[in-house]
């Protein structure tokens, strides 16, 4: 039997409803003043899943509420022994409630709407899921350069690859006529896809916006698969239904951003972009697996990147209404990305943090920090911070990875007699439904 997690993410945590009046369904247990939360497990037990070989199981969820309810014991313990957080402490759960906040916000605009589904939408989907495109595209930075392109070229179709040799740097793409090859479904941006996978062949797209920017689109070809079972729709039924949702949420997001992004009138400082971003990305790669330098100059070189931008750590980047993006958010920002985004070009990496920082700030004009689901997020980054504390003075600074399960199992029982746990197992069984 194969389960599925409801809560896997922040983005599509959402309360369920509770017939129990005085303790929250997001609540799998208490320990003493401290909760384990469904955000904190969800969360936690998918990378443990992830990350290991092990499959989802009651056993292995059971094992794993126990993990949990042994870290809330030390950070009770922490909590006990008046234990003070230190300054990077601090800084890291204040970053935390950036994200937290931010993430509200996505739900609240964004992923608390409803989404309108039927049967012909569904049937429509199937059909692109057994259809390759062959598109040629245009890029554009802003949408008034788009409509004059396109105006261009609804007069004149022929233009089409003479404008894609002036607009795109890259040789390929120059030389090709924009050319994006074979596309299948699930290879575009959602917004790109549900405006191409329908134009007929040799026409050109109105101007279509995605997370980066706008494009036109010409599509070249196509081919399907011949569906001639209807069985095979009903059965992945359920499946495409989840992949519409997940695809027009991202549509919702990046139309939510871009429109908010857009209001902001934002002013950049190009050249001291560019200066940051090569320091931070010079000090990345000297702390990657093959650093360019070894050695004493290599400990030169850092110490001079981080001086000189401790140097600049208060001067705007970017400047926009009601607010600024200065080198510090910066570098704080690229803390806070995931990995996979900060993969990314310099560019999009910087815009990634700067769209972060107006969104967390978004979010605090509608008092999201208050909002009840950011306030356990954050109860439980501060709960992993003081069991860090409780840990390092009990074991006179070593970690707690130094320490067997055996040893920290003692210990935990040990606060059990004097801290009291609840459970409430059907709140840990929401989390899951039969799939």
């Amino acid at each position: 039997m194969k389960f599925k997690f409801i809560l896997t993410f922040s983005l599509f945590i959402f309360i369920l409803p509770s017939c129990d009046k005085s303790i929250a369904p997001e609540i799998l247990a208490t320990v003493g003043s401290r909760e384990v939360t469904s955000y904190d497990f969800s969360e936690s037990y998918s990378k443990r899943l992830v990350n290991s070989q092990l499959k989802d199981s009651e056993i292995e969820r059971e094992k794993h509420l126990q993990f949990l309810i042994r870290n809330k014991l030390f950070s009770e313990a922490a909590l006990r022994d008046k234990l003070e957080l230190d300054s990077i402490a601090h800084r890291y759960i204040q970053l935390d409630s950036i994200k937290y906040i931010r993430d509200e916000l996505y739900y609240e605009m964004i992923l608390n709407h409803e989404i309108d589904m039927n049967d012909e939408i569904m049937r429509k989907h199937y059909l692109w899921a057994n259809r390759e495109c062959h598109f040629k595209h245009l890029f554009f930075n802003n949408k008034e350069r788009a409509d004059s392109v396109f105006l261009l070229l609804a007069a004149d179709s022929s233009l089409f690859d003479s404008i894609a040799f002036q607009t795109f740097s890259d040789e390929r793409l120059k030389k090709s006529g924009g050319d994006l090859g074979w596309i299948r479904y699930n290879d575009l941006d959602p917004n790109l896809e549900l405006k191409g996978f329908d134009l007929d062949l040799d026409l050109i797209s109105a101007p279509i916006r995605s997370s980066f920017g706008w494009h036109i689109l010409k599509k070249i070809d196509e081919r399907n698969q011949m569906i001639t079972d209807e069985s095979e729709f009903q059965t992945i039924k359920n499946g495409i239904k989840k992949t519409i949702i997940r695809k027009m949420n991202q549509i919702q997001s990046d139309q939510f951003v871009n429109d908010l992004m857009l209001s902001k009138n934002i002013l950049l400082d190009d050249s001291l972009i560019q200066d940051v971003t090569s320091a931070l990305f010079q000090l990345a790669l000297l702390h990657g697996e093959n650093p360019p330098i070894t050695g004493e100059q290599k400990g030169e070189v850092i110490f001079n990147l981080f001086s000189n931008l401790r140097d600049v750590a208060e001067l705007p980047l970017a400047q926009y209404d009601d607010g600024e993006f200065i080198v510090q958010d910066y570098m704080d920002g690229i803390q806070s990305l995931p990995t996979v985004q900060t993969n990314y070009s310099p560019k999009t990496t910087f815009y990634h943090a700067l769209r972060n920082k107006i969104l967390s700030e978004e979010g605090g004009k509608n008092d999201l920090g208050n909002h009840p689901n950011v306030q356990l997020k954050l109860q439980d980054s501060k709960d992993r911070f003081l069991t860090r504390a409780y840990l390092s003075t009990f074991f006179d600074g070593k970690t707690q990875g130094a320490f067997s399960k055996e040893k920290l199992d003692s210990i935990s029982n040990s606060l059990r007699e004097n801290i009291p746990v609840t459970l409430y197992p059907e709140h840990l069984e929401r989390l899951f439904v039969e799939n």
